[in-house]
């Protein structure tokens, strides 16, 4: 029996027709779509991608510096530590060093000291010396001021007014009045009283050197008696020195009872004597127990002895 024979037909006109419709379909969708080719896959025009790799590009520079430093930091922190661990090995081997030292100073055997010699007996102390003792100075002057020998006849009397000569009140009292009691006509006088200040009372009330007449005398007479009542204070005795300097007397007779409280007494006896330039003799009166008190005794010796004056005391 003769075999059927079939023909295999592999694209029917079917199928033909859709293959033609779909690529006349595609075709007109890439018509369609060509014209906005350009405007597909991203948004961002060409300056733009431009100026974003510029700005990578100067990042990345920038972190090429920034890595540059850190590298340099990297170096210099292990610089500092080779240089720590070079001191440190340095103070290692000072302390080796010192404690080699410390050792030997330990082994060190210090004899023992030898003994001293008995002390040579010293000399019995030189005792102070004893002031001078009032003197009543006898040289043909013209008249005699408390045992004070002078011709001169301008004379100033500065009078400590200090607390502490509230315990010798009649002495100052009775001095004065025994210097007043000695003033002859032609003779001329001030009184310039002193106390811690410095401040200071004064007859005649013009700090000048008046006559010595019978209504002056008894005016410095009540000035005298009026004086213990403002008796307190220091002893600036250089600032009333100074001052009495000032009104160019040809004596001066200073009658106090302590050392000076506003300077040294060598200063004051120096810088007094230095203002006066040998112009008025200064003869210089302790009151009081003034044996007992070596410093206001040495003080008025020398002030006497350096201008052409004396030194007394008044005990009594």
């Amino acid at each position: 029996m003769r075999a059927r024979r079939r023909d295999i037909s592999v694209f029917s006109i079917s199928a033909l027709d859709l293959f033609a419709a779909a690529l006349a379909a595609f075709i007109l969708i890439v018509l369609v779509l060509f014209p906005y080719y350009n405007k597909g896959g991203t948004d961002v025009s060409m300056e733009e991608l431009e100026e974003l790799v510029k700005k990578r590009r100067l990042a990345a520079s920038t972190t090429q510096t920034d890595m540059a430093v850190i590298r340099a930091l990297k170096a210099e922190i292990k610089l500092l530590d080779k240089q720590y661990r070079t001191s440190a090995e340095n103070m290692s081997e000072i302390e080796k060093k010192l404690q080699e030292v410390l050792k030997h100073t330990t082994e060190i055997v210090i004899p023992d000291p030898q003994p001293l010699p008995d002390p040579e007996p010293t000399p019995d102390p030189v005792p102070d010396p004893i002031p001078e003792p009032p003197r009543s100075v006898s040289r043909g002057v013209e008249f005699s001021i408390l045992g004070l020998g002078t011709n001169k006849k301008d004379v100033a009397i500065v009078v400590d007014m200090s607390g502490s000569m509230q315990a010798h009140t009649q002495k100052v009292v009775t001095a004065l009045e025994e210097i007043l009691g000695q003033m002859q006509p032609d003779n001329r006088f001030a009184i310039i009283g002193y106390r811690g200040g410095p401040s200071y009372s004064m007859y005649p009330s013009n700090g000048r050197l008046t006559a010595a007449n019978a209504g002056s005398l008894q005016a410095a007479r009540d000035f005298v008696q009026r004086m213990p009542r403002k008796f307190g204070g220091g002893t600036p005795t250089q600032s009333a020195m100074l001052k009495t300097l000032n009104l160019r007397p040809e004596a001066i007779i200073l009658i106090s009872d302590g050392a000076p409280d506003d300077g040294s007494p060598r200063a004051i006896v120096t810088n007094v004597t230095r203002q006066n330039r040998g112009r008025a003799e200064i003869h210089t009166v302790a009151i009081g127990d003034y044996t007992k008190d070596k410093r206001l005794t040495l003080f008025l010796q020398e002030m006497a002895r350096n201008n052409k004056g004396d030194f007394v005391g008044r005990a009594r």
